[in-house]
């Protein structure tokens, strides 16, 4: 089974990749940029090209059994300052990538990393299934939603197999602390260079983080579902706050972390944890790896970056 991944080079795609490759997949990476990671020692090979002009690569993988879509030019707080962008580069850039697979009569299963958060909105009920209403309260999750709903469609008029991943908050190995996502790694990257946390209010809001390598076998049995759903909600299932990250951060440190508290954000919902027993019944994934431990392996990596 052939793989190509759209943003393989990513933090991400770089965990999938691996998971998959561990499971006998041929794996490719597609980026528009060149990789600024280690080598990729599991990927078969990596090209520089358009993700969604697929005449730009396909022929060069010798085509592909399974497309994993990871690709974005956005985060949440980007695509709220330009929708307009978001959406000519995200979504119509994935229906130009759906209409050149029509095009070229071929039907691979495409696997899309849509968001556990930002498409349902601010939660009605917690945990959140996936049967969740749906109201993103933002450019993001917009177009994360459209694109779900576009893949519906293709698949029910052309017969395209598409399976949608609405991910928690992946962290792990390989994520850059340098954005405005990622809170475990900006913490741990500024923790252990004994510099201050910023914390927005009183550290009680709770959020869903899952292990990135947790992911990575979630994309591998998506790959191979035959059940009837086509949405899963990835994540670790249990919330976490602020406060809990800071103290684990604490414990492995072996020491206090100085924090920065400013007044509390009105659009940050208190809590917000997935529902991830559909992922278990059809897909048998369930995540792995502890929380604690999780965010060692990342600290142990982060002490390598700059």
């Amino acid at each position: 089974m052939r793989c190509a991944i759209l943003g393989g080079a990513g933090f991400l795609g770089r965990h999938i990749g691996r998971s998959m490759s561990a499971e006998g997949m041929e794996v490719w990476s597609i980026d528009r940029t060149p990789p600024q990671n280690e080598p990729a020692p599991w990927l078969a090979g990596e090209v520089q090209a358009d993700c969604f002009d697929l005449s730009s690569w396909w022929d060069t993988v010798g085509g592909a059994d399974v497309i994993v879509h990871l690709a974005s030019s956005t985060v949440p707080a980007t695509a709220s300052e330009d929708p307009v962008q978001d959406a000519q580069t995200n979504l119509v850039g994935t229906l130009r990538l759906l209409q050149a697979l029509r095009q070229k009569g071929v039907q691979p299963r495409l696997l899309f990393a849509s968001s556990g958060g930002a498409v349902y909105g601010r939660p009605q009920f917690v945990p959140l299934s996936e049967t969740h209403p749906t109201m993103p309260m933002g450019a993001y999750g917009a177009t994360k939603l459209a694109i779900e709903h576009h893949l519906r469609i293709e698949e029910a008029l052309h017969g395209l197999p598409c399976r949608i991943l609405r991910l928690s908050n992946p962290y792990g190995e390989w994520q850059r602390p340098y954005g405005v996502q990622g809170v475990i790694a900006v913490f741990a990257h500024r923790a252990l260079r004994g510099q201050p946390l910023d914390v927005w209010g009183d550290g009680s809001v709770v959020r869903d983080f899952v292990y990135a390598a947790d992911v990575g076998r979630a994309f591998v049995s998506a790959a191979r579902h035959t059940g009837p759903s086509r949405i899963f909600n990835i994540g670790g299932g249990i919330g976490h706050s602020v406060n809990d990250i800071v103290r684990t951060l604490e414990n492995l440190l072996g020491q206090a972390v100085e924090r920065r508290v400013f007044p509390a954000r009105p659009f940050d919902p208190p809590v917000n944890v997935l529902d991830i027993q559909r992922a278990w019944d059809e897909l048998a994934w369930k995540p792995a790896m502890a929380f604690e431990e999780g965010v060692a392996m990342s600290m142990q990596w982060l002490r390598t970056v700059p």
